[in-house]
């Protein structure tokens, strides 16, 4: 009786080791699965997702490619109504593209929303309550192009170069007078958003007619008839 009681004992610790064995095992598997696919996405963003991955919908509900784009530098911006920080953006970036527009630097330069989250109803609320760039708004119906792009984090921005590329790097923020404006302007002509940002922050101390930067010294020379009255008008949303 006893002996019997034993084996039934082992049998029984026995299957509860198969169990714990058996869940291990998928979580093992979960783990990879989980690995292998952010090491993918890293892999991608490192080697640079291009404009022709991107398709979102526009406001009538039709589909829309952003490779339609190439050729130019797209300034991306990531959002959602719901956002404080996304919304407070707004007026910056309007701002920011009617400065672009007076030193005659955005004929080459689009800007484009892309709201993610919310649904389409509230999304289109959003658009008509806010004072929005004049840009291209589009929605994301599916976080499928959220980690690529926002990776989670909102407001951000990204942009995609006039070969079609993203940068790997986010771009500075609308309320970041006179870095995105420059960061901008450079990435239009070729540079990448790292070595405009490097270029500004390196020189910014500096008094514009003393820069040595070729592209920054043309930057200046656009914006300085404007300054005092783009200054005005930043401090005026503040």
């Amino acid at each position: 009786m006893g002996k019997d009681r034993g084996i039934g004992y082992w049998l029984q610790r026995y299957g509860k080791l198969r169990l714990s064995l058996n869940f291990m095992k998928k979580k093992c598997l979960f783990l990879i699965v989980l690995v292998v696919y952010f090491h993918g996405v890293h892999a991608q963003a490192n080697k640079g997702f291009m404009l022709s991955q991107f398709v979102f919908e526009d406001t009538a509900g039709a589909k829309f490619n952003l490779d339609s784009l190439k050729g130019k530098t797209v300034f991306v911006d990531c959002w959602f109504p719901a956002c404080p920080p996304c919304r407070a953006e707004m007026p910056y970036s309007k701002l920011l593209q009617k400065r672009l527009h007076q030193m005659n630097m955005d004929s080459n330069i689009v800007f484009v929303t892309i709201s993610f989250k919310q649904s389409r109803q509230e999304w289109l609320a959003a658009l008509k309550q806010l004072p929005m760039p004049n840009a291209i708004h589009l929605y994301s119906p599916a976080s499928t192009y959220e980690i690529a792009l926002a990776g989670g984090n909102y407001p951000t921005y990204r942009i995609f170069n006039n070969k079609g590329i993203l940068d790997i790097e986010n771009a500075p923020r609308p309320s970041d007078f006179g870095k995105i404006d420059f960061v901008l302007y450079a990435v239009s002509t070729g540079e990448t958003i790292t070595n405009g940002m490097k270029i500004f922050e390196t020189e910014k101390e500096i008094n514009p007619s003393k820069k040595k930067n070729p592209l920054l010294k043309n930057f200046y020379k656009k914006m300085q008839p404007f300054l005092q009255s783009f200054k005005k008008a930043f401090l005026s949303i503040q």
